[in-house]
């Protein structure tokens, strides 16, 4: 049987330094938006190992959990929010196992009154990391919220704040013209 060794990621699945700007210039709105966990769902999903060829085959089931509703608290330097789910309701696991890591999304709307028609906005907001039972019948998704993960996190990371492509070219066009004055 082969292994991975190790796993590196080439591409993010999101970007986290857009995300970031994002989410400054249009804060998250707890009310009238919809809430979606995304992720791997673990009991949907199936791990094969073929000893024949030494090959394991992972047929993975990925999910998008939707609901209304986003509870947020606060500690510390963190900030966590829970979603719940029912899991009585068809198509929902009965566990949430396998979401971990995956990202809790704000979808907003708008109406357009002018012409009559429907926009929307799609905001990162965080990363699962654990489900709660909490009976009858409902699982807590708790995540990482955006102060989690774009301020103490993103420090821990020692990520700095990247500059948009406009103030960059700007920025170097400064330091070429003071090159070319000293050098005359």
């Amino acid at each position: 049987m082969h292994l991975v060794p190790t796993i590196r990621a080439r591409k993010s699945f999101v970007n986290l330094a857009l995300r970031r700007r994002s989410l400054r210039a249009q804060p998250l709105r707890l009310t009238k938006a919809v809430w979606a966990a995304m992720g791997l769902v673990g009991e949907a999903s199936e791990v094969v190992p073929r000893t024949e060829t030494g090959l394991v085959v992972a047929n993975m089931f990925s999910a998008a959990f939707f609901g209304w509703t986003c509870k947020v608290t606060y500690r510390g330097l963190y900030d966590y929010f829970v979603t719940r789910a029912k899991t009585t309701l068809p198509g929902v696991p009965s566990s949430f196992g396998g979401l971990s890591g995956g990202g809790l999304w704000q979808i907003t709307f708008t109406l357009k009154k002018a012409t009559g028609t429907w926009g929307w906005r799609l905001h990162f907001c965080g990363v699962i990391f654990f489900e709660e039972p909490q009976p009858p019948n409902v699982i807590a998704i708790r995540c990482h919220g955006p102060k989690s993960v774009f301020q103490t996190a993103w420090k821990a990371w020692g990520l700095r704040e990247r500059r948009p492509a406009a103030h960059r070219r700007r920025a170097a066009s400064s330091v070429r013209s003071r090159r070319r004055s000293r050098s005359r």
